[in-house]
């Protein structure tokens, strides 16, 4: 797909990325080029078809001619991502037996542990630099190779520990990841006029797939952004017409947003409030009157377009949100000022996506109905099980945890859901982190923490009480937001409390949330207390806080 796409667009730019403080611009011509040169160092360096080989750097250009020329020798892209512990990063490359890792100068020392293990270990300013600075020299067993190319052949191997565990390698084949971006691209509108920027990792699915491979399907753009602190300058000047994100993005975009208003004079604040009224009744109504249309045009016109401008760049077409859940009232302030956002859900073991809202059929809560070809069916458990062309082969070396996740076809999410009566599914907790307090009651911790976190105060929210006789909570406070804000940790604490109160009003009795302890850092992945996905590893937080858990136990007695 690749080359077929690279012979039609030429001189075309594909990637923009930053050299010497510039923008710089990678044509098709020049990917295919660097490709071609990689793949030659590869194959001189030994690399066989079907060898593993480790990709692990910070986002760059060279992770993107890397990854494509390591599947044009037949070999398999291990991505490792860049944070990882040492000890994780090794594990993995042991696990897939990897003859070889492409590294950063950032990264390479996570491979020292195993440098005997491996054929070789390349620099990418070292070697790779020195393949892409001369003409490939094996373009005929590059040819030979990629006609010996299955669809069923793997093409990657992408490790995700989840939650619990060792890491696990999803082994995705050659057609999981085609068949995937072209079911994506007969639901989102897209064209070789789009572009994006592209942040999220590479070494995760969500953006390899959604951004980058369904990029090269459409023939659009992408500039690699410098990360995270960079972004509100960079939407300004790219100005892309989609972008894949995490909720969080949204969630401090949305902050940003609320904290200028609360600073602004009451005719300001009245005047933003009525256009953002407008905005989602707009969104919100099928039919829309003459009325409404013009009302619509005017807060447009004052406070919609330019809020749209400062934000996004002005040109964004829609957003592709996924990877967690995301809070209606920041999804509804996205499609009131005319950037829509659909949200998405999928795992690393189904390629990435398997459902997705569209600017057609979109429903506010959900996380859509499933891409064409996909099958989803909700177990007498309330799990959702998935059957989908991007299902994986099966994990690598792992035939126990494969037969678990894997049966007759269907993937065995962990995810509780339900769909509705028109097909769109609705994401209520994982079925992990479920646990029952000694009273007997099952609670849905992920729920609880997802309300919480609507309080831009709380960046991460983490809820305990397995086997205990109430519920509480680890809450790590934005203290930047808050010294802002003008608050010490005695108003810290007294304004989280207030977030708590009102989450409890909402519940039973038996899952109202009792105590909390604030945190004095957010985790991490170098300590173990976060998946590859970012995601809480609640036995590791448990350990690793027991202290703080038990003082909210010990010598208290249960709130009424």
């Amino acid at each position: 797909m690749f080359f077929r796409q690279a012979a039609r667009f030429g001189d075309r730019p594909l990637i923009h990325h930053r050299r010497d403080n510039a923008w710089q611009i990678e044509t098709w011509a020049d990917m295919r080029r660097d490709v071609l040169a990689v793949a030659s160092g590869l194959i001189e360096s030994g690399v066989q078809a079907g060898d593993h080989v480790i990709l692990m750097s910070e986002n760059r250009l060279e992770w993107l001619y890397c990854d494509l020329a390591i599947q044009a020798t037949g070999a398999i892209t291990v991505p490792i991502y860049p944070n990882v512990s040492d000890d994780i990063a090794q594990r993995i490359a042991v696990d897939c037996q990897a003859v070889m890792a492409i590294v950063s100068e950032t990264t390479k020392d996570a491979m020292a542990g195993i440098r005997g293990q491996l054929r070789e270990l390349a620099l990418m300013d070292g070697e790779v630099a020195k393949w892409v600075a001369q003409p490939a020299t094996r373009r005929a067993e590059i040819g030979s190779r990629l006609a010996g190319i299955h669809p069923d052949d793997v093409c990657t191997v992408v490790y995700t520990s989840g939650t619990t565990g060792d890491p696990k390698g999803a082994e995705l084949a050659h057609r999981n990841l085609v068949d995937t971006c072209r079911a994506v691209l007969k639901v989102h509108p897209l064209s070789e006029n789009d572009s994006t920027l592209s942040f999220l990792p590479y070494a995760h699915v969500f953006e390899r797939i959604n951004c980058i491979f369904t990029g090269l399907m459409f023939g659009g753009e992408a500039w690699i952004s410098r990360g995270a602190d960079h972004l509100a300058e960079e939407l300004a000047e790219v100005q892309p017409t989609i972008m894949c994100s995490v909720p969080r993005m949204y969630e401090k975009m949305y902050a940003a947003v609320m904290a200028a208003v609360r600073e602004a004079s009451a005719p300001r604040q009245a005047l933003f409030r009525w256009a953002i009224r407008t905005g989602t009744r707009y969104a919100h109504e099928a039919t829309r009157g003459p009325l409404l249309s013009a009302e619509h045009a005017l807060a447009d016109r004052l406070v919609l377009a330019p809020l749209r401008r400062r934000l996004t760049g002005g040109k964004l077409r829609f957003f592709i949100s996924g990877g967690a859940d995301l809070a209606q009232e920041i999804e509804e302030f996205f499609w009131a000022i005319g950037v829509p956002i659909l949200n998405g859900w999928g795992m690393t073991e189904t390629s990435s996506g398997a459902c997705s809202n569209t600017l057609h059929e979109h429903r506010f809560l959900t996380v859509g109905k499933p891409f064409p070809g996909v099958e989803l069916r909700i177990a007498e458990d309330s799990e959702i099980l998935v059957k989908s062309p991007g299902n994986m082969l099966g994990y690598h070396n792992n035939p126990a945890a494969t037969a678990e996740m894997l049966k007759d076809g269907w993937i065995y999410s962990g995810d509780i859901g339900e769909i509705d009566a028109d097909g769109f599914l609705k994401i209520t907790d994982r079925k992990k982190s479920m646990f029952k307090t000694a009273g007997g009651k099952y609670i849905a911790p992920l729920q609880l923490e997802f309300a919480l976190k609507r309080d831009p105060l709380i960046t991460r929210a983490v809820v305990v009480g397995e086997g205990r006789p109430y519920v509480t909570a680890l809450i790590v406070p934005d203290r930047v937001a808050a010294a802002k804000q003008g608050l010490d940790e005695a108003g810290i604490k007294a304004r989280i409390q207030k977030t708590v109160d009102e989450v409890n009003a909402g519940l039973g009795n038996w899952e109202t949330i009792k105590y909390f302890t604030l945190l004095a850092e957010d985790f991490t992945e170098q300590r173990g207390e976060l998946s590859l996905k970012l995601d809480v590893k609640r036995k590791v937080v448990a350990q690793r806080y027991q202290e703080q858990i038990d003082s909210m136990y010990a010598g208290k007695t249960k709130p009424a």
